[in-house]
């Protein structure tokens, strides 16, 4: 194996102003590895530094993670089960029966929305009231170009859309010819 010896290296004379000398090892006493990284072939699919004992024990870790996250969860089943399913809890009467205080009276009652109504709730999380009335336009006269099309109003979530048979092409040479009888 061939080790390229250049001491005119900018890492080695730098290294060289501090002090150091070849042979010597890195670090504060001088006692590191003194030879090269070695690179060796890797023939497994294990990262890098796993040997075999290594991934045993990983695997056998898992799998006591695995068996402690099913206990957990099958006692939360369980104490689910005891309890009623349609009580709610404030996070105020929560907060107050808690050993150590963990929220401010303001902070809890702010942030509880167990005592809200749907309504203030909805306006929160940004519902809108769906209006009661359709207000689609009825068309009048058959000679207008929005019947002819058949265009359809629909008001969903507070936008108004418009829903159209024409193509694109249709549309813009009817908007083209409707420009031209205004210039003429």
């Amino acid at each position: 194996m061939y080790v390229f010896t250049d001491n005119n290296k900018f890492g080695q004379k730098l290294m060289e102003k501090f002090g150091w000398t070849k042979g010597k090892g890195l670090g504060a006493n001088e006692d590191g590895k003194v030879d090269h990284v070695k690179v060796s072939v890797k023939t497994d699919q294990r990262g890098v530094g796993c040997s075999v004992s290594h991934a045993d024990n990983w695997i056998a870790h898992q799998d006591d993670f695995n068996s402690i996250l099913e206990n957990l969860n099958q006692s939360n089943t369980d104490s689910q089960l005891g309890s009623t399913p349609g009580e709610v809890i404030s996070l105020e009467t929560k907060s107050k029966n808690s050993k150590g205080r963990m929220h401010y009276k303001k902070f809890a009652k702010g942030k509880d929305l167990s005592s809200r109504t749907t309504e203030d709730l909805n306006c929160i999380f940004g519902v809108r009231k769906t209006k009661s009335g359709d207000n689609t336009p009825q068309c009048i006269s058959e000679e207008n170009s929005d019947c002819e099309s058949q265009r359809e109003n629909e008001d969903s979530g507070g936008l108004k859309t418009i829903r159209s048979s024409d193509s694109v092409q249709e549309y813009f040479a009817k908007k083209m010819a409707a420009l031209k009888k205004i210039t003429d």
